[in-house]
């Protein structure tokens, strides 16, 4: 038996005892998938505090909808939609909040100069950034796509979309994307990429 399929003996063990009425057999679960849920939860905010909540949010909402866990899928993949909904649902409100995500300064100018190779940091910021300035759905189905590697069929499964829907979803997003790269603002942010 492989570990992946071990691991998923010991989740479905676990799910039952729970079921069974045993909550203390959360708790592995917990421990088990806890660090993939929070990696996944950092394309959503780069602030530890917030990605501390989405994660917990993330098992909350799997405890308590964990009796609609079918076990067709491993229970990591049931987990990972229910994260992508979670971190979706939090742009949303953080949007209707009014609370959006400042531009960072990569030089203190918010420009990288010519011919300098930016560090990995100031290039992970700047996709973020750029994310962040398309709405919610063109958002996530970006970070889907290319921070999570998520197949468009994969991410319908994750939403609930038609696998028609995700593909003009991403056109029309890697469209906006573009836009906004080859504003004026942005040129000179985005400079130091070969043409």
């Amino acid at each position: 038996m492989g570990e992946t399929d071990e691991a998923d003996a010991l989740d479905r063990q676990d799910i039952a005892r729970v079921l069974a009425g045993d909550s203390r057999a959360f708790s592995p679960l917990v421990e088990r998938h806890g660090g993939a849920i929070a990696k996944q939860m950092r394309h959503y905010s780069d602030d530890p505090l917030v990605i501390d909540e989405l994660t917990s949010d993330v098992f909350v909402e799997a405890y308590l909808g964990l009796a609609g866990f079918k076990g067709v899928s491993p229970f990591r993949h049931w987990l990972a939609r229910i994260a992508s909904r979670t971190g979706y649902k939090y742009w949303k409100r953080r949007d209707r909040q009014k609370r959006h995500v400042p531009l960072t300064a990569l030089d203190g100018q918010g420009t990288v100069p010519a011919g300098d190779r930016p560090d990995p940091e100031a290039v992970t910021a700047l996709v973020y950034d750029l994310l962040a300035e398309l709405p919610d759905e063109d958002r996530l189905v970006l970070t889907l796509m290319f921070l999570e590697g998520c197949s468009h069929r994969e991410i319908a499964a994750r939403m609930g979309w038609s696998a028609a829907i995700v593909a003009m979803r991403v056109h029309r997003a890697k469209r906006k994307l573009r836009k906004i790269g080859g504003q004026d603002t942005w040129k000179e942010r985005l400079s130091w990429i070969p043409s």
